[in-house]
């Protein structure tokens, strides 16, 4: 920046935008790289926070570790982005997509935090991992969720702003599938076990109801709320029912896992629907220069 930039006098409600971006961009960043260590250990033969050396003895742990290894480090690079003036040249879709499917990743578990640590960082858990793994994994998880939604808010409303104001998302395929969703998903929290549903432990139990909550959270969007709150509702369930949809069938593919045909069906649905509700969504935005 030139000395005659610096010296600009800035507007009052400027400098401390800029000021939000720049923390949320370093606290993304903080929160980012105790997971990646952890990832770049394990994959170049590391043992640290293991429990059982043999737990990632599988392609399918090395292409998981690598690919969660990658997506912690997009979360950085678009931290980035959301910061800096030569984010704002990026084309939408390079932006917009790894932010939607982050989100989807990581807002459920900044959501069900209090119930994901406790319950697997227990003294008696019988896991693979270490107990201070899953606190720093989950809780930098839902750090760098926090600090990154700031950031990209900050980032799409300066961007984007303009178009989202007043507008409504309609009812679609994709919000008839969110209901579904919302209402499978709270079941199973609840302890039913029709299609396959799990809820065992405390962290099953409080993911299936993050997750269906968020999925009736977004209907009501639709049918009751516009602009601002319509938006993020419906692209956090939609992001949230693509990504873990697909991280379930990635699960259950990788491992063979010995899964329902119902419970791979509704995994393939939920995927779909949440990539419908999100387009529904970006159609729903009107065309402005």
């Amino acid at each position: 920046m030139t000395t005659e930039a610096l010296l600009r006098p800035q507007s009052p409600t400027r400098a401390p935008i800029a000021t939000a971006r720049i923390v949320a961009c370093y606290a993304t960043l903080f929160g980012a790289l105790p997971y990646l260590v952890l990832k770049v250990s394990w994959l170049t033969g590391g043992t640290i926070g293991l429990r059982d050396a043999s737990f990632l003895d599988s392609t399918v742990m090395t292409v998981g570790n690598a690919f969660t290894a990658g997506m912690d480090a997009v979360a950085i690079l678009l931290a980035f982005a959301f910061t800096y003036s030569w984010g704002k040249r990026l084309p939408a879709p390079l932006v917009l997509f790894p932010s939607w499917v982050g989100t989807g990743f990581l807002a459920p578990i900044a959501l069900g935090i209090p119930f994901f640590v406790p319950d697997l960082a227990a003294p008696g858990a019988d896991l693979p991992l270490r107990g201070w793994v899953w606190a720093v994994v989950y809780g930098g998880f839902a750090w760098q969720g926090i600090a990154l939604l700031t950031a990209f808010t900050l980032y799409a409303k300066e961007r984007w702003g303009h178009l989202l104001d007043g507008v409504r998302v309609p009812v679609s395929a994709g919000a008839v599938v969110a209901i579904g969703t919302g209402v499978v998903h709270v079941a199973w929290a609840l302890g039913a076990r029709f299609w396959g549903g799990d809820a065992a432990s405390l962290s099953q139990a409080a993911m299936n109801a993050v997750r269906g909550l968020l999925a009736l959270a977004a209907v009501v969007a639709v049918v009751l709320a516009r602009g601002w709150t319509a938006a993020v509702l419906v692209w956090t369930a939609a992001a949230a029912m693509f990504s873990w949809a697909f991280w379930d069938l990635f699960v259950t593919i990788g491992t063979r896992a010995q899964v329902s045909v119902p419970h791979l069906i509704f995994a393939v649905v939920q995927l779909l629907g949440g990539a419908a509700l999100a387009v529904t969504l970006v159609r729903a935005v009107p065309r402005r220069t």
